[in-house]
C-alpha cells in the first residue's frame, strides 16, 4: 500500500541514525496475539519495545475499555458499536483464545511491573470520560510513565484542565495542524511516512520546535523502518517491535 514511499525512503543509509523508541502499535500487532490484550502487551514488552501503544474506548456504562474500532465485530466475537454495550457484556466477549477485552484499569495495574511507557491514543469515542481516564491512570499507574495521545486541540485542553502537567503526543490529522499542536506544547508529533516521503523537511520542523517525531510505520519491514531512523526520526510505531528491537539495536 505504501511502497512507493517507503521505496523512495530506503535510498537513505541509517548507519549514522540514533536509534528511536521503540512502540508496540496496539501491543505488537505481530505478536500472535489478539491486538490491545494483556499478553499482546507482556509480549512486546518481554520482546524490548520501549513503549506500548493502546486505544481508548468507552463502554455505554463509562467503563474504559482497550479496543481500536467503535464496533467490536473485527476483534472479538461479538456484534455492535463499544460504546452501545454495557461492561458486562463487554467481558463476556472473546478476542481469541478466551482472552477477553481488557479494561484501562487491568492494563495500568499490569503495566506497572512491564517496565514500559504507555501512550494511549485516545479516540474520538462516545461516552469516553476523559477525566476518568486521567483519574484511573494517576491511581492505578504513573502519570510519568503515560503519554496521552490527542487528535483534537479541544481533548488536549479539556484533558490540561483536569491535570496540567501530562505529557502529550498530538495525533495530527494533517501536516498542516503540526504547528497548531506545537504551540498548545505537545512534546511528541505523530506523523506518517507518506507525509515523510512528500516533506522530510518535516523532521527538522518539529525538531526546532524542541518537541519530538514519533511516525507510525505499521507492518513496515526492518528496511523501512531502518530508513524513517535514517530520516531522524525519534520514534516508531510498529507492529513487529522484537524485530525492531533486533534490528535497530534499540535494547
Amino acid at each position: 500500500m505504501l511502497e512507493w514511499v517507503f521505496a523512495a525512503l530506503t535510498a537513505l543509509s541509517c548507519n549514522d541514525a540514533v536509534s528511536p523508541t521503540i512502540v508496540a502499535h496496539r501491543g505488537g500487532m505481530d505478536s500472535g496475539f489478539p491486538e490491545n490484550t494483556l499478553p499482546a502487551f507482556r509480549h512486546a514488552a518481554s520482546a524490548g519495545a520501549h513503549a506500548i501503544e493502546l486505544d481508548l474506548r468507552a463502554t455505554r456504562d463509562g467503563r474504559v475499555v482497550v479496543l481500536h474500532d467503535p464496533r467490536v465485530d473485527r476483534t472479538t466475537d461479538g456484534r455492535g458499536y463499544v460504546h452501545q454495550l454495557t461492561a458486562s457484556a463487554l467481558e463476556h466477549l472473546d478476542t481469541g483464545d478466551g482472552i477477553r477485552v481488557p479494561s484501562l484499569r487491568e492494563v495500568l495495574e499490569d503495566a506497572r511491573t512491564l517496565g514500559v511507557e504507555l501512550l494511549f491514543d485516545i479516540k474520538p469515542a462516545p461516552r469516553l470520560d476523559l477525566e476518568v481516564v486521567v483519574t484511573e491512570a494517576a491511581e492505578h499507574h504513573r502519570l510519568d510513565g503515560i503519554i496521552f495521545g490527542v487528535r483534537s486541540l479541544d481533548d488536549h485542553a479539556r484533558l490540561t484542565l483536569v491535570q496540567p502537567d501530562l505529557r502529550f503526543l498530538g495525533f495530527v490529522p494533517s501536516p498542516e495542524h503540526i504547528e497548531a499542536f506545537l504551540h498548545a506544547g505537545v512534546e511528541i508529533v505523530r506523523l506518517w511516512p507518506q507525509w515523510l516521503a512528500r516533506q522530510p523537511e518535516l523532521v527538522e520542523h518539529v525538531h526546532q520546535a524542541g518537541a519530538r517525531v514519533w511516525v507510525t510505520a505499521g507492518k513496515a519491514s526492518v528496511d523501512e523502518l531502518s530508513a524513517l531512523a535514517a530520516l531522524g526520526v525519534d520514534g516508531l510505531l510498529t507492529d513487529r517491535p522484537g524485530d525492531a528491537v533486533a534490528a535497530l539495536h534499540c535494547r
